[in-house]
């Protein structure tokens, strides 16, 4: 046996026989001589003095002294300042090494009571600073496990610590010690709330403060406060203590100290959960630090999670996101996730913390450029089955896709199928299927996504979505709003179609819970693109989709975006028969109650008059909405809206439909319907349907006498010509033009106003470009027979190759008497000037004139006018000879029929002999025979025809009329 061999076993001897001393003996002695220590407290004093003065190594104490002795001893001299002092030290010593040693070794203090007998050492010398600092520090130890910190809250123990930090503010160890034991303490959820109740956070706060260059004190203060700042209340607490500026602090005076840079990222992620911390945080230049951490440190990957953990909370705080942007702090995130692509924490927080700071529209852009989707995308492909990374990577690309760029770059980089593939992966999570519908809303707005959406199978899980969560309104609305977008897209119509996606929308407007506004609103648009096709129309009145339109419009009859989608939707549904039947039994008081609530906006304006529009093609739908005031609404819109297009050509269709109940034209007229009518074609004369509905609600009111004189007072057939000039191949617009000419021709001004506006220009064209047109033909012969006996007319008609037009309508309509007739008029009005003569003769005018004469033998006025219209001609040398020609035995073609052997002088006088009563016809007869008898060989043909007897008779008969007089004697003498 060596020397230390009996040193340790001497020890133990010593150590036992103090412990079997029956110390209760002696109690009575030390207590009435306070002065005089008992043998055994001595040789105790002594033992634990010389077991420290050895200079042991820690192994060789535990062989030397046992926990249990140790605690013992303490236990039996309660009052003996240096027992407990040294039973402290080395009861701390023994147990103070690595974290693992120090929670084995707290366990064993424990189990002997060693708690109790520490917090009593603290109780009773409280001025003992070694005993203060080695039991607190003991305590620290014990506290590493749980029990421990429960049985130290239940013992009154966290007061005493707090004191001892309070009483030695200057004393660095009991400072560490301390906090290093609240540290510990607060892992435990009630001691959290028992340290801000003993005032125990304003210590911590104050040794950062008066200890601002020992990192030692500086991390285990950060510790603390982050563990105790996982109580609520304590966040505030922490604020209201000025406590988040030492933090701070922290890691700025310790920039390269990995423990307190992570220790100081955790604990501003605990405060920052409060929404004051996160202002202060930013007031007080906190947020930088956070920053510059991340990027000192890029391989810590502690500091990388918490740094985006607290980066997460703080930028929940719409200034603090600009300031994360301004202090260059989006980079070290994305790199953060770059560099730990396989840390599914990481990749967790980087996704929360870019889709805060990417509700900013400037931090969207950067993520952008600093190439910060594609981590993203490539983190949810990585971790599919990771809840929330598929849930906060959907949240950033929802934030960052509102962006048109970024949509486009999430498709390139193949972001849309992990986002649908994580619908799939997650279909009873609702917030992945809110999240995941609400971002294929955003980037579907871009056409091509729209594609790809339903190439990768897109579509069904959003229907899917719907269906399963048949009461999440979120889900619904980001629902609709998703298939709304997708919607634009035809194809993609009939995937929903065969989804059922259009029941499950009709289906929601039932449901009460779903009575919002946005709802209302997103399913109202949805069904605005899914009526466009006709297979859906009927689908959607199957359903009964348009009575829950009408409910939606009555029940937002405020929401001026609710009303313009139902409204479309009813546009597109009103071009179906059956539809109209429905609208204007179930929406017809919404539409113009629509139209009237929401008069300056022009989409309801222009849906509301397409509505009207087309379901007033059915006369009893129109009678019926005049009667609920359905005529003032449209004709309100086209004066708030006299410059769009698409109202005023919806708004004329309607008012013309309208127009043909006679009590609806009166109304139309009183709400000055006739100017507005008029603006509209001034404003829009180049377009084809406003002109021809205007032309056509022209013409009919303008058979009224007092309602033609307010067209002409408006300028309106200055507009009736301008549109028949610019659409002279459109029917229609020919046809009811000539109708309104027609009817205003009584007119004293009329003649002016059309020479004024080339209105024989518009009317000349017309029969040019409708020559086969019957009844194009029939009016504008009508309106030219009355304007012909104009001078200036006749010259435009000469001109105008007007007197072709004439003519050629005659030839081709020889069997119609009304043509002829008229055509008759205008060549006998204007073929008094030698030229027009010359002209009417060169283009078979002659040849026309002798068939009329020969198809309506027994009309008389067509044989007066034929007979007046050659009188006029015949003085004309090649006219002449047109007629000296007819005598001769040609075959001529009249309308299919051969007429052989006849001439002109044979016509002229069986016309003649047909009509011997008629002045006119004798008149105008002995008038063209004295002409024809100036030829030589007409003088035979005459006699030959029995002209002379016909002559004779006419002289006869009408002894007064000199020209008859005059010109019968002529040609008899001639012949």
């Amino acid at each position: 046996m060596d020397e230390k061999d009996k040193q340790i076993k001497e020890l133990q001897q010593n150590l036992f026989n103090i412990i079997q001393n029956n110390y209760n003996n002696n109690i009575d002695n030390y207590n009435n001589n306070q002065n005089t220590k008992p043998e055994t407290e001595k040789k105790a004093e002594n033992f634990l003095k010389s077991f420290l003065n050895e200079n042991q190594n820690e192994n060789e104490n535990e062989k030397l002294i046992s926990i249990e002795e140790i605690i013992n001893l303490i236990n039996q001299f309660p009052k003996n300042e240096k027992i407990q002092e040294n039973g402290c030290f080395i009861l701390e010593k023994i147990s103070t090494k690595n974290e693992e040693i120090q929670k084995l070794k707290g366990i064993e203090i424990a189990k002997y009571q060693g708690i109790l007998f520490i917090l009593k050492a603290i109780n009773n010398f409280p001025n003992n600073q070694i005993i203060q600092e080695k039991s607190i520090s003991i305590l620290a130890n014990i506290a590493f496990d749980s029990q421990n910190q429960i049985e130290i809250k239940e013992m009154k123990g966290i007061e005493p610590i707090i004191k001892s930090i309070i009483n030695f503010p200057n004393n660095r160890d009991i400072q560490f010690q301390g906090i290093r034991c609240l540290n510990n303490l607060a892992l435990n959820n009630e001691n959290q709330i028992e340290i801000r109740k003993l005032k125990g956070i304003k210590p911590i706060i104050n040794s950062m403060n008066k200890f601002q260059k020992d990192s030692n004190i500086q991390s285990e203060s950060c510790d603390s406060l982050f563990n105790i700042s996982h109580n609520e209340k304590n966040k505030i607490k922490i604020k209201e203590l000025n406590g988040i500026e030492p933090i701070i602090q922290s890691m700025i005076n310790f920039p390269n100290d990995e423990y307190i840079q992570n220790s100081g990222c955790k604990v501003l992620t605990n405060i920052s959960i409060n929404d004051e911390n996160k202002i202060k945080i930013k007031e007080l230049n906190g947020i930088e630090p956070i920053i510059q951490s991340m990027i000192n440190f890029p391989n810590n990957r502690d500091i990388q999670f918490n740094g985006c953990e607290a980066l997460t909370n703080i930028s929940i705080n719409k200034e603090n996101k600009i300031k994360i942007k301004e202090l260059n702090g989006i980079e070290p995130i994305i790199q953060s996730m770059i560099n730990f692509p396989n840390d599914k924490d990481i990749q967790n927080s980087g996704c929360k913390v870019l889709s805060n700071i990417s509700i900013n529209d400037e931090n969207k852009i950067q993520i952008k450029e600093l190439n910060g989707i594609e981590p993203i995308i490539q983190s949810m492909i990585n971790f599919p089955n990771n809840r929330d990374i598929q849930f906060n990577g959907c949240e950033a690309l929802t934030n960052i896709s509102i962006n048109e760029e970024n949509k486009i770059q999430i498709k390139e980089l193949n972001g849309i199928e992990p986002i649908i593939q994580s619908m799939i992966n997650f279909p009873n999570d609702e917030y992945i299927q809110n999240s995941g519908c609400k971002v294929l809303t955003n980037i579907s707005i871009n056409d091509e996504n729209k594609i790809q959406i339903r190439e990768l199978n897109g579509i069904e899980p959003i229907i899917k979505s719907m269906i399963n969560f048949p009461n999440d309104r979120d889900i619904q609305f980001n629902g609709c709003e998703a298939l709304t977008n997708l919607s634009f897209n035809k194809e993609n119509r009939i995937k929903i179609e065969e989804l059922n996606g259009i029941e499950i929308i009709i289906i929601n407007l039932t449901k009460s819970v779903f009575y919002t506004q946005e709802i209302y609103y997103n399913i109202c648009k949805a069904l605005s693109n899914f009526s466009l096709d006709e297979e859906n129309k009927i689908k959607i009145r199957e359903l009964d989709g348009i009575s829950q339109i009408r409910n939606a419009m009555n029940s937002w009859y405020e929401n001026e975006e609710i009303q313009k989608f139902g409204l479309k939707t009813v546009y597109n549904l009103s071009t179906d028969k059956e539809n109209q039947n429905k609208i204007i039994n179930e929406v017809s008081h919404q539409i113009i109650a629509a139209m009237n609530n929401f008069p300056n906006n022009e989409e309801i304006q222009n849906y509301g008059c397409g509505i009207l529009s087309n379901i007033t093609t059915n006369i009893n739908n129109a009678y019926y909405l005049k009667n609920i005031n359905g005529i003032e609404p449209v004709i309100k819109a086209m004066i708030n809206f006299s410059n769009n297009e698409q109202i005023q050509e919806k708004a004329f269709e309607a008012l013309f439909n309208f127009s043909k109940n006679s009590m609806n034209l009166d109304k139309i007229l009183e709400l000055n319907g006739i100017e507005m009518i008029i603006k509209a074609m001034i404003n829009f004369s180049k377009n084809q349907n406003i002109q021809n509905q205007g032309c056509g609600f022209l013409s009919i009111i303008s058979n009224d006498k007092f309602k033609k004189i307010k067209i002409l007072e408006l300028n309106g057939i200055e507009m009736i010509i301008k549109a028949m000039i610019n659409f002279p191949t459109n029917k229609n617009i020919q046809n009811q033009g000539f109708k309104v000419l027609m009817n205003i021709l009584d007119n004293k001004e009329i003649k002016s106003t059309i020479k004024k506006i080339n209105g024989i220009e518009a009317i000349i064209q017309s029969m040019i470009n409708f020559p086969t047109k019957e009844n194009i033909q029939n009016k504008t012969l009508e309106i030219l027979s009355i304007l012909s006996n104009d001078n200036e007319i006749k010259n435009a008609i000469k001109e105008l190759n007007g007197i072709e037009a004439v003519i050629q309508a005659m030839i081709n309509f020889s069997t119609n008497e009304n043509i002829q007739n008229k055509g008759f008029e205008i060549l006998s009005n204007i073929s008094n000037d030698n030229e027009i003569k010359i002209q009417i003769g060169e283009i078979n005018g002659i040849e026309t004139i002798i068939k009329a004469i020969i198809n309506f033998p027994t009309n008389q006025n067509i044989q007066i006018k034929a007979f007046e219209s050659l009188s006029n001609l015949i003085d004309n040398k090649e006219n002449k000879n047109k007629i000296i020609q007819l005598n001769r035995n040609e075959i001529i073609e009249l309308d299919g029929i051969e007429i052989i052997e006849l001439n002109g002088i044979e016509i002229i006088i069986k016309t003649m002999n047909n009509f011997p009563n008629s002045e006119l016809i004798q008149k105008f007869g002995c008038l063209i025979l004295y002409h024809i008898s100036l030829n030589k060989e007409n003088k035979m043909g005459i006699r030959r025809s029995k002209g002379n007897e016909c002559i004779k008779q006419a002289l006869k008969r009408f002894p007064k009329n000199q020209e008859i007089q005059n010109f019968g004697k002529k040609t008899l003498k001639n012949i």
